[in-house]
């Protein structure tokens, strides 16, 4: 009795639903990911870096342009009975004593003393604006005031989240408006000093007294139980992408990993360890064979130099062919006239007639 042959298998359907909703989401997938990852990017440095730059740069304009600009009570005039209450505030404001004897010179001294002399139009003009002073903190007795323009920009034109609770805070918004154009150009200020400055500590690090604090710094995190374990692992991460000395995986191999007759891809880095070659008694050459589909990781094996295949690959199509675990084969290396994916090869050749165990 002759062997049954195989069934034949059905070749899949190119025009069914599920082929293009696959083919779709796989064409659109890419982009997509790309730019979530690209903005993921962004979003780190700019929440990281960027903005405590901001901060420290919005600071130091505040402090030191407009600091003049916040007066203490003892430094104002309380307002006379002949000044109006304003809207929001009622008579809880104070006036500059320039702008007091401005006041006295115009309307007179007893004139002052009198209510409604002064009309609340004439006082909230925007040449006496800047003159007129409105608490700013949480203490129940104000201790700085700032000029009412300033406190109306921050509060009713930039209303920030959250809004700033202090004299410096609110000369930070301030700042941020006044001095510089758009908030691209305070970014980009606060970038290129992020630049200057790690460029500045490498060269303050490179030196013996930077050197030395450097060494005592990590010395002290290396004593702290949880700290040294995370540090360790950073560093190792930092240091081989940083380093100077560059890994060439120019080379893309096939060496026979992890037995005879199985093929790994993998990245020529350089010659194996003196001890093992002279052991082995033949060259030896390291390949880098990274791990499917994380090729992060992976493992450095040692092998003799004349069983290492070189292959016309280049790099970002030999990551491509480990990401995709073999799906994506590069062009030029597929096997014309096969489709392992629709007619996939018998894992065992089916048993003959004569080859068939007795009953």
């Amino acid at each position: 009795m002759s062997a049954a042959s195989s069934p034949k298998k059905r070749p899949r359907s190119r025009a069914s639903p599920k082929y293009f909703f696959i083919r779709g989401l796989a064409i659109i997938l890419p982009p997509v990911l790309t730019l979530l990852i690209l903005i993921w990017i962004g979003n780190t440095l700019y929440n990281y870096v960027i903005a405590p730059v901001n901060t420290v740069v919005r600071f130091a304009v505040a402090h030191l342009k407009y600091g003049d600009e916040i007066r203490t009570a003892g430094s104002l005039v309380e307002p006379v009975p002949g000044l109006p209450a304003l809207p929001e505030w009622g008579r809880n404001y104070r006036v500059s004593h320039e702008l007091d004897q401005q006041l006295k010179s115009v309307y007179g001294v007893n004139p002052l003393h009198t209510r409604g002399t002064v009309p609340e139009e004439q006082l909230l003009n925007d040449r006496f604006l800047h003159s007129v002073y409105v608490p700013i903190g949480k203490e129940l007795e104000p201790q700085n005031y700032v000029p009412l323009d300033d406190y109306n920009l921050v509060f009713k034109h930039l209303r920030p989240q959250p809004p700033p609770t202090t004299a410096i805070g609110l000369y930070m918004e301030v700042a941020a408006v006044r001095e510089f154009p758009t908030q691209w150009h305070l970014s980009l200020l606060a970038l290129s000093i992020t630049i200057l400055a790690l460029y500045f500590l490498g060269r303050f690090l490179t030196a013996r007294l930077g050197g030395w604090l450097f060494r005592w710094f990590e010395w002290m995190l290396n004593r702290v139980p949880v700290v040294r374990n995370v540090y360790a692992t950073v560093k190792q991460l930092t240091d081989f992408i940083f380093t100077e000395r560059e890994v060439e995986f120019n080379r893309v191999v096939a060496v026979e990993y992890p037995r005879l007759g199985a093929w790994s891809l993998g990245f020529l880095t350089g010659d194996g360890l003196r001890e093992c070659v002279n052991s082995a008694g033949e060259p030896l050459v390291s390949v880098l064979v990274p791990a499917s589909p994380m090729p992060m990781s992976g493992f450095t094996v040692m092998v003799p130099r004349g069983s290492v295949i070189d292959l016309e690959l280049t790099v970002d199509q030999a990551l491509q062919y480990i990401v995709s675990c073999g799906v994506l084969i590069p062009p030029g290396q597929a096997i014309p006239g096969t489709d392992i994916g629709d007619n996939p090869p018998p894992l065992v050749e089916p048993l003959t007639g004569a080859a068939r165990l007795p009953k």
